[in-house]
């Protein structure tokens, strides 16, 4: 703190017997040189008359020199902050007030230092200013203490900002409470995970928020948590709304430090209930299929199986998981020769990537007979390269023996859609999930470390810190901050919460599309909105189409038709693959264009691409059982024949224009009403 001269007061005649003794002049320059602090003594009118010895140690010149008459003071004050003494000094003597101001002066070794100046006029008896005394205080470590301070404040403000911004974007639900298990800090998420207000959560006992069928485990957890300090992850729960709605989530709990000592319980709680319905339709799917479905890795072993195809082969998924399909089950043919691995279809899809339909092969049973089976295989994706192969095969026996060939055609048709859509389905499905999983887990540790933060930074800022010093708080500040290293926190938090949003959206919409095309309607026709119908489709075939196409779809106003959509869903998706099919050659990305439109009393559906187009010659019988123009393997020439007879099966027609060179575009006419009466 500053040092002032004292105020001017009358001085007792010497003759006063109770006037003190005056000190000396010499005792009075050695108490001003003996304070800590710069004094100075300056005319009335501001020219330097006395400093102190602090103040030539200081600058390093002479005694003698600070008082000369030619001494220029104001070198010694940094240019920066020259013109707002000058004014103040001016201002003081001027109305002869006292003065106060922070300035820096430069110290002998030229390094510059803050100081506080305080001076004060002293007055003779008649109240003239007869001399100016005044003191300049080192300032400088309290400044930067206040640097410290503000950048401090200022970097908690922004943690603090951080934190509740990274508490309301998640898509998770943020929490901690404390030893007494109740809350002390909640986000959005788990408020309306909770449907209750903020209000009713913070400062409340746990018990009376979670809902009364899980508060036994999340107790359980909760204490352990606290007795043990280890955290209890992914913890299942499963409630009922009001409506029967079944919602499921999936909680971690995490033990909260500050300074070593357990102070309450952090958790995280996310929603995974469309994940989970994405699973149990997955689950449904594969074993409720008439079909054998069956995964492999990229070396070819066994890692998945559903009902179906344990029924079929005869062996228990137990014993077969882990083991190579193709020499276990894959390793005859027909008339029992080898089947050498080299020349196995699944080998070309792993190492191509290329779907692969096989009509009339065999498999080995686990007692060794033989079962005749088509199969369609397609490669399993994750990024560009092939993780796997699912495979979805059906036994012919039957059908060979009753040589049904249309019966047996038809279903090729459907395993070659359903192989290609199961590829699609793991692949669209696995693909975000991964993702989501791991931002999530990564945003669990993130707001572990942001709270473990706030926590150290409410306790130096708050009443029991006032005892640490501001090193003390600012040391540990640091060191909080290290740990948590926030700049990566800013930086990455936000990218996996908007990956974990779109992720999420991503699947619930996979979901939908798929519970949509799917569903298994009745046999009798009945109204459907065609556009929603093309639109499910797409989705689902999203995955044959995104790499070789832009899709665009120009959907009218068109009314609800009398159709089985059943059926005319797997006309939409022959149609969108065979133009996917027609782009893979192109050498650059092709267009696929969907429209809908009314015209006369039936809807217009256009299905066109730009690719290589079908030779006129062969226009007229594309349509007939059989035909394809794909390579062995990569189609049953079923596609275009269905469409017909479903169209024809609706009172509609199906037409081509394909022009080489240009593109292909199909035509479909569908009566809004269904089939036309027969003419009688």
């Amino acid at each position: 703190m500053a040092v002032s001269a004292v105020p001017h007061t009358a001085i007792s005649a010497p003759g006063d017997a109770l006037a003190p003794a005056m000190p000396a002049e010499a005792d009075l320059r050695l108490v001003a040189d003996l304070i800590p602090h710069i004094v100075w003594v300056a005319s009335a009118h501001g020219a330097i008359e006395y400093v102190n010895r602090r103040a030539t140690d200081y600058n390093g010149e002479a005694p003698g020199e600070c008082t000369d008459a030619g001494w220029d003071w104001q070198a010694w004050i940094h240019p920066a902050d020259l013109p707002g003494v000058r004014g103040s000094w001016a201002d003081a003597i001027t109305g002869s007030t006292a003065v106060e101001l922070d300035c820096r002066l430069r110290r002998a070794d030229g390094e510059f230092r803050w100081h506080r100046l305080h001076g004060v006029p002293v007055r003779d008896d008649a109240g003239r200013v007869v001399r100016w005394v005044g003191t300049c205080t080192d300032i400088e470590d309290q400044k930067a203490l206040e640097e410290q301070l503000w950048r401090a404040q200022r970097d908690t403000a922004a943690s603090l900002t951080l934190l509740e911004a990274l508490q309301s974007a998640a898509p998770v639900g943020f929490g901690f409470a404390d030893r007494d298990l109740r809350f002390v800090r909640v986000n959005e998420t788990l408020v309306e995970i909770n449907s209750r207000s903020m209000a009713d959560h913070l400062g409340q006992p746990m018990a009376g928020i979670v809902p009364a069928a899980v508060w036994p485990s999340v107790e359980a957890a909760c204490r352990q948590v606290l007795d043990t300090g280890v955290a209890v992850p992914r913890l299942d729960a499963s409630l009922a709304s009001a409506t029967g709605q079944i919602h499921s989530w999936l909680a971690s709990y995490y033990p909260v430090r500050v300074a070593g000592d357990i102070v309450g319980v952090g958790f995280v709680v996310v929603d995974v209930t469309e994940h989970r319905q994405a699973q149990e339709f997955r689950s449904v799917v594969m074993d409720n299929m008439a079909e054998g479905l069956y995964t492999t890795d990229e070396r070819g072993r066994v890692t998945s199986m559903n009902r179906a195809a344990v029924r079929i082969l005869g062996w228990p998924e137990e014993e077969l998981l882990g083991r190579p399909m193709h020499d276990t089950v894959h390793f005859r043919r027909a008339d029992g020769s080898p089947y050498p691995a080299a020349e196995c279809p699944l080998g070309r899809v792993r190492a191509d990537g290329e779907v692969v339909q096989v009509s009339d092969e065999v498999y080995v049973r686990q007692d060794g007979s033989l079962v005749g089976v088509s199969y369609s295989a397609a490669p399993l994706h994750v990024g560009d390269a092939v993780a796997g192969v699912v495979v979805v095969f059906r036994d012919i026996s039957e059908l060979r023996q009753r040589q049904q060939q249309e019966i047996e055609a038809r279903h090729d048709q459907k395993l070659e859609s359903l192989g290609r859509l199961s590829a699609g389905l793991a692949h669209e499905i696995n693909t975000p999930i991964q993702f989501v999983g791991d931002n999530t887990r990564f945003l669990a540790e993130a707001y572990q470390q942001m709270l473990e933060l706030l926590l150290v930074y409410r306790d130096i800022l708050g009443p029991a810190g006032g005892q640490l010093s501001w090193q003390e708080r600012k040391d540990r500040a640091a060191e909080a901050e290290d740990k948590a290293d926030i700049e990566y926190l800013a930086a990455e938090v936000p990218v996996a919460v908007e990956q974990s949003l779109e992720g999420t959206e991503r699947v619930a919409s996979l979901v939908r599309a798929m519970k949509a095309f799917s569903y298994k309607d009745s046999k009798d026709h009945a109204y459907a909105d065609i556009n929603e119908a093309i639109r499910t489709t797409a989705t689902v075939a999203r995955n044959e189409v995104k790499y070789v196409a832009d899709l665009a779809l120009e959907l009218g106003e068109v009314p609800e038709i009398l159709c089985h959509v059943g059926d005319l869903n797997q006309v939409f998706l022959n149609l969108l693959v065979n133009a996917a099919d027609a782009l893979q050659d192109r050498g650059e990305r092709g267009q696929i264009r969907v429209t809908t439109r009314m015209e006369d009393a039936s809807v217009v559906i256009t299905f066109g691409d730009n690719g290589s187009g079908i030779p006129a010659d062969i226009q007229k019988t594309i349509f007939e059982p059989f035909f394809t123009t794909k390579g062995v393997g990569k189609g049953t020439g079923q596609g275009l024949a269905l469409a017909r007879a479903v169209c024809e099966k609706h009172g509609g027609t199906i037409e081509v224009w394909s022009e080489p060179g240009q593109g292909t575009e199909f035509t479909l006419r569908l009566p809004v009403a269904g089939k036309r009466a027969t003419p009688s």
